[in-house]
């Protein structure tokens, strides 16, 4: 008899699971067997969880904004209510715009709200929605989904260019709540840990090429799935694993969890 998985009928949630990698995050949880919920300002996050629950995995779909802390709490509220209390929080929903110190006010302000609003506002909603019911059972993971502009492979220095100062600002900031977060909860049973990931083909980044990368480019970008298997090694490191740590998983580099000591 197969040995049943650390994450059997444990509850996770999934933001920005509707598409791309926080479907793959969505998918492998439910693989390992957690109770899913999936959660997206799209309505197709519904046939996302759909199709996943078709392989006989217990899921829930539900459509928020992850910036308004009314619909944060009422989707940590019935997730609860409907699943149990949250084991895994995966803050993966972000989005992304060129930005410039230059641009036009009203531009600038938008595009602040708009990323920071998802990137960090989001997450810390989240983060704080579930947070009190990892303490109550003295036991969770939060996993911040980041970027190699935090942490940069070997030899590249951080930031990203020179038209995204909103997105890197927001992604810095997570590091601070990843920070925060990992050390005044490391003796309560809660983890808290973040995947910095280079170029990863998802519909947002080729949204940035237009919807058309160059091929060359875009062979070279880290695919959902096996980003999502790093997830799961992270995560069935269990109560005792690392916590307040940056992963950096990188283009051209082994996408592999990296060995770690206790």
């Amino acid at each position: 008899m197969k040995p049943a998985d650390c994450l059997e009928g444990k509850v996770a949630i999934v933001t920005g699971a509707a598409q791309g990698l926080g479907f793959a995050f969505a998918r492998a949880l439910a693989g390992a067997g957690a109770r899913t919920a999936l959660v997206d300002v799209r309505e197709s996050v519904a046939d996302a969880a759909s199709s996943i629950a078709s392989g006989g995995a217990e899921t829930r779909a539900f459509v928020a904004d992850v910036s308004r802390a009314s619909d944060v709490r009422r989707v940590a509220d019935a997730v609860h209510a409907e699943l149990g209390p949250c084991y895994v929080l995966v803050n993966n929903a972000g989005r992304f715009a060129a930005t410039l110190p230059g641009d036009a006010w009203e531009k600038a302000v938008a595009d602040f709200d708009s990323i920071a609003g998802v990137n960090l506002r989001g997450s810390f909603l989240f983060g704080r929605a579930v947070i009190p019911a990892m303490l109550a059972q003295r036991e969770g993971q939060i996993v911040n989904i980041s970027t190699d502009h935090v942490l940069p492979p070997p030899g590249r220095e951080t930031g990203g260019g020179s038209a995204m100062d909103v997105y890197d600002a927001s992604k810095w900031a997570l590091n601070g709540l990843t920070q925060a977060w990992a050390r005044a909860l490391a003796k309560k049973g809660v983890r808290v840990n973040a995947l910095c990931m280079g170029a990863t083909d998802t519909e947002m980044l080729r949204g940035f090429y237009g919807g058309s990368p160059p091929p060359q480019e875009l062979a070279t970008w880290l695919q959902p799935a096996l980003v999502a298997q790093v997830l799961l090694d992270l995560l069935r490191e269990g109560p005792g694993g690392r916590t307040g740590q940056n992963i950096g998983l990188w283009v051209g580099h082994p996408l592999e969890l990296p060995k770690w000591r206790s």
